[in-house]
């Protein structure tokens, strides 16, 4: 079902505030602001936002290192994020995580430091679900790279064959790191694999239209939450950033970078809602505009924001300060 245009304006903001969230953040790495890494999602936030925001904040999320959309989408606060990479206490892990973002509240499950480990994680929190008579659902979203590891397959078979309400989305951005995917995976679509265990199968070829992501998301949560088992979606996009901070992406030609660019989702939506009468351009540009400030308040959020302090290091882990010494 595509969304109204009530929910288009959302989507759109939700993309737009990733997108100025990452570079204002990246632009705290250049300055030697804050110091580790980011892997920047733009050009595929349609992707990353359409799966975050067709989840509810009950259901489980299993997200990648380029996840700032599903984030964002599903509800998590900028200034949690940052503060969270830039290592400071008011980060939502309390800046003990880092880029390995986590957040009970919304659901989203620590993000693991080796990609395609928490399949099987996914997995069990769908059967956990499925259990409890809850009707959750688990959505691990992945890159066509991870889609090659080990524990991808048995996650998909396990999950057929208890049909559990878990969906596996994922974002084919073209990029396996420093290389073309089709470099290293053997096939032109990763949903063959699914085909493969006889799940439902849905194919967004335009993984840049934000309200197809949506679409296609609504129908796969639908079917888990009715006890139809799981879903997997390949979402074709682009990752027109390089694959982390500080990486030339001269791998990556520039005519294709220059086509992908031009199929931009966020100036998609904007199109859209401008040609559908949603809003006007006045309307948008003062959209935009709160977006940008709260952009700029979440910066200056986390450069005010203080480090944890050394009693936190003890607190959430198992144990006391005793024993953990």
């Amino acid at each position: 079902m595509q969304p109204t245009n009530e929910e288009l304006v959302r989507l759109y903001r939700l993309m737009l505030l990733t997108r100025r969230t990452e570079e204002a953040t990246d632009q705290l790495f250049k300055d030697g602001k804050i110091r580790t890494m980011g892997h920047w999602s733009t050009g595929q936030e349609a992707a990353g936002v359409g799966v975050g925001a067709s989840l509810r904040q009950d259901d489980y999320l299993f997200p990648t290192h380029r996840a700032w959309p599903e984030y964002i989408g599903k509800g998590m606060s900028p200034a949690s994020i940052v503060a969270e990479f830039a290592g400071k206490g008011t980060g939502c892990a309390k800046g003990k995580g880092g880029l390995h973002i986590s957040s009970a509240e919304h659901g989203i499950v620590g993000l693991v430091g080796s990609l395609g480990s928490d399949f099987p994680i996914a997995v069990g929190a769908a059967l956990s679900a499925k259990m409890r008579g809850t009707d959750q659902v688990s959505c691990v979203y992945f890159g066509e790279g991870t889609a090659t590891q080990a524990d991808f397959h048995p996650a998909m078979e396990m999950a057929k064959l208890w049909n559990l309400p878990v969906i596996f989305a994922c974002a084919n951005n073209q990029y396996v790191e420093l290389h073309h995917y089709r470099e290293v995976v053997p096939i032109e679509d990763l949903l063959d694999l699914a085909r493969g265990y006889h799940m439902n199968a849905i194919m967004v070829a335009d993984g840049n239209d934000v309200a197809a992501v949506c679409d296609a998301m609504t129908e796969a949560v639908a079917r888990a939450r009715n006890g139809d088992g799981p879903s997997m979606l390949e979402i074709k996009t682009y990752r027109v950033a390089s694959h982390f901070t500080g990486d030339s992406g001269a791998y990556m030609p520039p005519d294709e970078v220059a086509d992908w660019k031009g199929r931009d989702p966020i100036a998609r939506c904007r199109a859209r809602l401008l040609a559908d009468g949603a809003l006007t351009e006045a309307e948008l540009a003062a959209l935009e505009e709160t977006v940008d400030e709260e952009v700029r308040g979440t910066m200056r959020f986390v450069l005010e924001s203080p480090p944890p302090s050394v009693d936190e290091a003890y607190s959430d882990v198992c144990g006391s300060r005793e024993v953990v010494r």
